[in-house]
């Protein structure tokens, strides 16, 4: 049965897992990935479509696989760009010529990209309805291009629009298609601050650093990485993000929560619920090769360093987050908190904390 057009934006592992799961359920995929990049979607085009192994089986048969934007979002109404935070600008700037009014964006995840995403648009005389995620649908890894293992599927994600008046429409709109639950969150500033990636990903980086150095990521990530001492630190972190969130009037819940809804998991704490789950314990060893990898070039950029901007603009202080985005700037040569998104980059700077909240 055809249940639609969707266009999917970002041809790595989710995109591949969102784009074979909606095919499979009866929608017809055009995937786009970026010129520079058009290696990752050669072997789609070749195999037809793209296969889901795991928690997901089946062959889901794409309609488009091209780099040719024009092609992939012409007559189009729902466009997801499902990349890498740094790689958002890129794709809108690519679709602007093409973009009608009448189209809505959805990024997964969004990470705070709604702002800069509407402040470009805006910039250059386009209003389309913007909306963003907290995640991905998976946990997910390409075995090859057009192979995409699914190590667990998400019960729900939540999602949010921009205006958060527009919402409801959205959701009805994607609930036709959208392969999981969808859960209408407040406003984009409680979607970004929603991801537990920032969490996750970013101390187990940096109190790991010596053995992903050592080992080139050869020992099993979150299993054997986030030991007890690691899952303290990401507790205070969560406490400190929660605590902004209080402040700017969000309902969050604790990344141990969050984990045990959204994958059914079971333990005591934090610790407990990511050793013992096999979502993360299943598939050998999958840590990271290098530091300079996206789960501290994307996540703190885009994730942490907002979340401080906030922080700040409301009076509350993060010193453990900030803690984290020294040391990542350190290790990698980079001043995260001055190239990563603020203030300044949302479209929001020299705005009280009230007018934001009003604004959004």
């Amino acid at each position: 049965m055809k249940r639609g057009k969707v266009s999917v934006l970002g041809a790595g592992n989710g995109g591949q897992a969102l784009s074979a799961h909606l095919a499979i359920n009866g929608c017809e995929v055009n995937l786009f990935e970026h010129p520079d990049f058009k290696k990752n979607i050669e072997e789609v085009s070749k195999k037809g479509g793209i296969e889901l192994s795991g928690k997901l089986h089946g062959f889901g048969k794409i309609f488009h696989a091209t780099s040719d934007i024009k092609e992939a979002i012409e007559g189009i109404s729902v466009i997801m760009i499902v990349a890498p935070s740094f790689a958002q600008k890129a794709f809108i700037e690519l679709a602007l010529p093409y973009l009608v009014n009448s189209q809505i964006i959805v990024l997964i995840p969004g990470n705070f990209g709604s702002f800069e995403i509407k402040k470009i648009l805006k910039n250059n005389g386009k209003d389309l309805t913007i909306a963003e995620t907290n995640s991905l649908p998976y946990a997910c890894r390409k075995v090859e291009e057009g192979k995409v293992n699914i190590w667990g599927v998400k019960s729900y994600i939540s999602i949010a629009s921009l205006p958060a008046v527009n919402i409801n429409n959205i959701v009805e709109i994607l609930n036709d298609f959208f392969p999981i639950p969808l859960n209408p969150a407040k406003n984009s500033l409680e979607i970004s601050f929603s991801n537990p990636n920032m969490i996750v990903h970013c101390p187990t980086m940096i109190l790991n650093a010596g053995r992903i150095e050592s080992t080139k990521g050869d020992f099993m990530f979150y299993c054997e990485g986030m030991t007890k001492s690691v899952c303290k630190v990401m507790e205070k972190m969560d406490e400190e993000r929660m605590e902004i969130g209080e402040r700017l009037g969000l309902n969050l819940i604790s990344t141990f929560e969050w984990l045990k809804q959204t994958y059914h998991l079971k333990g005591k704490n934090l610790y407990e619920v990511i050793s013992t789950s096999p979502v993360y314990g299943e598939h050998g060893p999958d840590a990271p090769g290098t530091l300079s990898h996206r789960y501290i070039t994307e996540d703190i950029p885009y994730l942490l360093v907002p979340v401080v901007s906030f922080g700040k603009l409301s009076g509350i202080q993060a010193p453990i987050i900030e803690c984290i985005i020294r040391l990542a700037s350190a290790i990698n040569g980079v001043d995260y908190l001055k190239t990563g998104r603020n203030l300044e980059t949302l479209g929001l700077s020299g705005m009280s904390l009230e007018k934001i909240l009003t604004c959004i």
